[in-house]
Formats: structure tokens, C-alpha cells, sequence
């Protein structure tokens, strides 16, 4: 259903002034954010990949989002169990997946390019 060549972003414009870089607490709070919606981004779009070899690489990649994002979790808490929250992790111990819509609008505080993602959003 996705088509990479030809339908990407030409050039994503962001907006990162809500971010105290001169905080660590506000750089890891937002760190951790990214990467929490990243897994939960590629786990909910797998289902629009019809190409094996794109959802192979998806896979892959989503693997080493989590593992940053578990990383990041356990860096912001004293708690050993962090990457495990409920706020990432469901009742059957599934990490979340979110849709394109859901992910856009949670992104839109820090992307300021318009996206019309109408054509993918289920």
C-alpha cells in the first residue's frame, strides 16, 4: 500500500524551540518521547507494508528503536522495570502501536511541514 519512491517528505521542516537544550532533563524527557512514538510508529504501519523485503526492514529498524527507547527509559528512572510502562506496554505485554493519525498528531508539536498522510490513514 505504501510507496516509498516518490511520495516521501522533499523536506521535513521541525521546530525544536519548546526543547531547553541547556537541560538534560528537558533533552531526555523529548528523547524519550521520539523514540517511544517511533516504535509505536513503525509497529502500527506495519500492517500497510504489502512489500515482504520493506516489512523485513521495518522489523529490523523497529528492533533497535526499542531498544533505544528502552535505553532512554531506564536513563530518565531508578526504576529497573521503566522500559516495561504501562504508557509503552499493554495488559498482553505488546508494545503500543500507533496509527499514521494518531502519530501525527502527537508529532505536530515538533514538525512544522504540512503532511497529508489521508492517503495511508486507516
Amino acid at each position: 500500500m505504501i510507496n516509498s519512491v516518490g511520495t516521501a517528505i522533499p523536506a521535513l521542516e521541525v521546530d525544536f524551540s519548546s526543547i531547553d537544550f541547556s537541560s538534560r532533563s528537558s533533552v531526555l524527557t523529548t528523547a524519550q518521547t521520539f523514540e517511544d512514538l517511533g516504535v509505536s510508529a513503525y509497529n502500527g504501519a506495519g500492517q500497510l507494508l504489502e512489500n515482504a523485503d520493506y516489512l523485513t526492514l521495518a522489523g529490523k529498524i523497529v528492533s533497535v528503536e526499542a531498544r533505544h527507547a528502552a535505553a532512554i527509559r531506564s536513563t530518565n528512572s531508578d526504576s529497573p522495570t521503566a522500559f516495561a510502562s504501562n504508557q509503552v506496554v499493554d495488559s498482553n505485554g505488546l508494545d503500543a502501536a500507533r496509527s499514521p493519525r494518531e502519530v501525527l498528531t502527537m508529532a505536530s508539536a515538533f514538525i512544522t511541514t504540512p503532511i497529508d498522510a489521508s492517503g495511508i490513514i486507516r
